[in-house]
């Protein structure tokens, strides 16, 4: 099950997403039992902002976070997306800025089920809370409310 969400997703990813999701630069991907974490490097490193600006502009994905470790640099910084389910797709992707302060790689994450996603949106959510502060992060009724 978990290889036809990967297959979905390397055909759509491109398309929806043509600013950050290259399949010539699809680095590795790591299969698990209920997910897939695939890793692609960006052919130019993007500032965090402009990571963001590709998510929001695909109107399928809800921002979740923008998380800043101190505000005295740009690098340590985190946002995180993931696809609406009412559109079908169960991804969500993750980026960091580097020492450089720019996103060199964007991480998806398939899911073979909305429960298996739901449970790591939440955990994503709260392993970066107390790392520093959220610049945006969406409450997670709200999100949640996407599942039901």
């Amino acid at each position: 099950m978990i290889q036809k969400e990967i297959d979905n997703f390397r055909s759509l990813g491109p398309l929806l997403l043509p600013g950050l999701i290259d399949l010539n630069h699809l680095e590795e991907i790591n299969n698990y039992d209920d997910y897939a974490i695939l890793t692609f490097s960006l052919s130019e490193p993007m500032s965090i902002e402009d990571v963001m600006d590709n998510m929001e502009d695909q109107m399928e994905l809800n921002i979740l976070y923008h998380m800043v470790t101190s505000d005295s640099t740009d690098s340590g910084q985190h946002c995180c997306a993931y696809a609406n389910p009412t559109f079908g797709h169960m991804y969500k992707l993750n980026a960091q800025t580097e020492m450089s302060g720019k996103v060199e790689t964007i991480y998806v994450y398939v899911y073979s089920s909305l429960e298996i996603m739901l449970e790591d949106l939440k955990n994503d959510l709260d392993q970066h809370s107390g790392f520093g502060h959220f610049k945006t992060k969406m409450e997670m009724s709200r999100f949640v409310s996407d599942f039901m």
